[in-house]
């Protein structure tokens, strides 16, 4: 059991969970998963840095953090609940994303818990951070049990709010962590919705037989993805019916997946399945869908070297993007005084 103070502005805290298969360390800001070792494979599956104070510098990419008040993006940065209109910071195009400027990935959490396999933290949000209602207690929860990470999120506020967090980790199982291209992955879900031309989650969605974005069986991302491929899933490159590329022909390669995959019930179940050659990782959530994203725009220096395109899969199971302004999804509401809590559970096994 390990808690390091780092020398950084923030006074962020390292702190570390274990048991026979699994090590797990953690920074106090941003409640933020920064390595996820595996023991018998000598493997951090995880992308991230050593340094606490990169968790905080542009260009970061979200890398592990606990993003909210809400994940993903809010169409034209505002929703309205309960019958009153509220605006809130743009910072992605027209659209709120990950909570807007004031993000829960940037704060210093409180560690309110600490054993040997378990950590706690908590962190405070006050009413109209960001624009978003509620004096907001929010606790997010790490710990280690077998060959499981488990990570639960728990609000409860004093008004109505909204409420959908998720971890950004981004995973690439090999220990080169050259990139995912040769890394298979398995969602079994049936539907996505369709992005904008700001990469918004339109209400539209599709089934995905017979398109690029079925992984309903298992499938090498590079199959799939290709930096040569067309970018399908964005709607201002001419989605249509059948996926048809706007020049007419049908073309199956897309050069990044950056999608929602759609479940839409609350019950635990799996969510993604990735592998290569030797370890196996399955997301489990009782959360209604899952943002996948194979990482094309990274950029950034990590632990491992230089983190390039492709260099690592994020999976976030959370609510649909948007899905605030939109009638046929559930919605983040979190009533007031109610306490809520959802889990991720990411599970490690040996192919």
């Amino acid at each position: 059991m390990l808690v390091e103070p780092s020398q950084g502005k923030f006074m962020s805290k390292i702190i570390a969970i274990e048991n026979e298969k699994i090590i797990v360390k953690l920074l106090s800001t941003g409640a933020t998963l920064m390595s996820f070792y595996v023991k018998s494979l000598d493997t951090d599956i995880v992308l991230g840095f050593d340094d606490p104070e990169k968790y905080l510098a542009n260009g970061n990419a979200s890398m592990g953090k606990s993003v909210g008040r809400c994940a993903n993006r809010i169409g034209n940065a505002k929703f309205i609940l309960n019958g009153k209109e509220y605006h809130l910071l743009a910072n992605n195009g027209p659209n709120c994303l990950h909570g807007g400027e004031v993000r829960f990935g940037d704060k210093e959490w409180d560690l309110k818990e600490h054993t040997i396999t378990k950590a706690v933290f908590s962190y405070d949000s006050p009413d109209m951070e960001s624009g978003f209602p509620g004096n907001l207690h929010v606790e997010a929860s790490y710990e280690v049990i077998d060959n499981e990470l488990i990570v639960t999120y728990t609000g409860l506020s004093d008004k109505d709010t909204i409420f959908n967090m998720t971890n950004h980790a981004y995973f690439n199982l090999d220990k080169s962590k050259t990139n995912i291209l040769y890394h298979e992955l398995k969602i079994p879900a049936y539907k996505i919705n369709l992005n904008d031309e700001n990469g918004m989650a339109m209400e539209k969605t599709i089934d995905v037989n017979g398109t690029p974005f079925d992984f309903r069986d298992f499938k090498q991302i590079g199959d799939a993805v290709s930096a040569n491929g067309v970018v399908l899933n964005q709607y201002c490159k001419g989605i249509i019916d059948g996926i048809v590329a706007t020049d007419g022909s049908d073309k199956r390669l897309i050069d990044n997946l950056d999608t929602n995959y759609i479940y839409e019930n609350k019950i635990d179940k799996t969510l993604c399945v990735l592998k290569n050659s030797v370890l196996k990782l399955e997301i489990k959530s009782d959360l209604p869908g899952v943002q996948v994203y194979t990482g094309k725009t990274l950029d950034v220096d990590g632990r491992d070297g230089h983190y390039g395109a492709y260099a690592g899969i994020a999976m976030e199971p959370q609510f649909c993007p948007n899905a605030i302004n939109y009638n046929d999804f559930m919605k983040p509401v979190l009533k007031a005084n109610e306490k809520v809590s959802h889990t991720i559970k990411y599970i490690i096994d040996k192919v």
